[in-house]
């Protein structure tokens, strides 16, 4: 912001007039006075959130086993941050254990059994004959088994078949088995994961919802995980002032206990709230800044629509505190110096002041005044501000 600033030396001074000595014996840095137009900042309240935040929540009935820490406390990718008693699920998972194996028994002998069939069947056997006459097996095998063939009394190819697709069978239904034991470790296992609550990023624990030994049912919160290292500030904007704003620019943002800091926009949501016709906006904060999530915060946005008259700006440097009281030190066309009670208004920056009543345009104060200066010291020789102005 441009101010008509000036520095009026013992040279100066005596080259416009002569003043006295002994109160021109330092120099006097001036300021005048302007009116300038400053663009309005309208202030709204934000809130500290984490970039991700995570809510544990129970997978299935069960009772709390551990919690890793309290509301605070960080943990590493990967911590497991809660976890339910598992003591029933290890048993079923060890029977189901017990019965995969039983079935890949049952799957091995059923596969020999089918071998054996294919190579060795047991319709050949001539035990398996009905009758016999006593004879060796190879007798009942040429003679025996033809003739009961012949006579109805039995058919090799239908017994063949039966032996086979038996075989088959029992082979198919171990096999069925064991695919049903797998499957039900698959589940086991996932239920035993559900049973512990991963930290999926490093964070800290925003809010505890459960204690050790309660019994929590399906869908019920168990804790609030939040990231640690990266914050946002989350605010609603009326619909106008979010339209001025763009990606990447950088708002002041005033945090409880803290300086001033520029946070860069990085989204403005593309959808107004209905009801109160705002849009949320949200800026990321600096790292290392001591903000945590849930912070109350306040964000100020430039209101370039709004036509405000110009206004008196004058350094906050000319201001001095006496009894509480803002003063400034004016130098009137006499050269003496004036004590003023001003009334101030907004602060456009670090460095200026609008000034509401107490001084006018194109007068002149003192900037930075000595502790010893008092009112009616003569700074310099009896001239118009305008004749100043001109010497600069």
């Amino acid at each position: 912001m441009k101010l008509n600033t000036f520095v009026l030396s013992a040279a100066l001074a005596f080259s416009i007039g002569q003043p006295s000595a002994a109160e021109n014996t330092g120099d006097f840095q001036i300021h005048q006075v302007t009116r300038q137009s400053i663009p309005l900042t309208v202030s709204f309240a934000g809130t500290v959130t984490a970039d991700k935040t995570l809510q544990l929540t129970a997978q299935m009935p069960g009772r709390i086993a551990a919690i890793a820490g309290q509301e605070g406390d960080g943990f590493d990718t990967g911590a497991v941050l809660v976890e339910l008693d598992d003591s029933a699920l290890a048993a079923r998972l060890d029977a189901a254990i017990a019965s995969h194996e039983a079935a890949i028994a049952d799957m091995r002998n059923a596969r020999v059994q089918l071998d054996r069939e294919l190579y060795s069947p047991r319709s050949n056997s001539a035990g398996t004959a009905p009758g016999g006459m006593g004879m060796p097996a190879m007798m009942d095998h040429m003679f025996t088994n033809p003739m009961q063939n012949m006579m109805g009394m039995r058919s090799r190819g239908t017994e063949r078949t039966s032996d086979l697709i038996g075989a088959e069978t029992q082979l198919a239904q171990a096999t069925t088995r064991m695919k049903s034991a797998e499957a039900s470790i698959k589940e086991i296992q996932s239920m035993l994961r559900d049973t512990q609550g991963i930290a999926q990023f490093a964070g800290v624990i925003q809010k505890v919802h459960v204690e050790v030994g309660d019994t929590v049912q399906p869908g019920q919160p168990l804790l609030d995980f939040s990231e640690s290292a990266a914050l946002l500030v989350e605010a609603d904007l009326p619909v106008r002032l979010s339209r001025s704003l763009r990606l990447g620019q950088s708002l002041d943002v005033a945090l409880q206990g803290s300086d001033i800091l520029q946070a860069p926009v990085s989204r403005i949501h593309p959808v107004a709230d209905p009801r109160q016709n705002t849009v949320r906006i949200e800026l990321t904060l600096p790292s290392g800044i001591g903000a945590t999530p849930g912070q109350y915060v306040e964000i100020r946005v430039p209101d370039n629509a709004a036509d405000l008259p110009a206004q008196l700006i004058i350094p906050k440097s000319t201001i001095v505190t006496k009894g509480g009281l803002p003063l400034v030190y004016a130098v009137g066309p006499d050269g003496k110096t004036r004590l003023r009670v001003v009334r101030l208004g907004n602060a456009p920056d670090e460095q200026t002041q609008v000034v509401l009543s107490g001084v006018h345009e194109g007068d002149l104060l003192v900037d930075r005044p000595p502790p010893g200066l008092r009112s009616g010291a003569q700074i310099m020789a009896p001239v118009q501000p305008e004749s100043i102005q001109n010497a600069k």
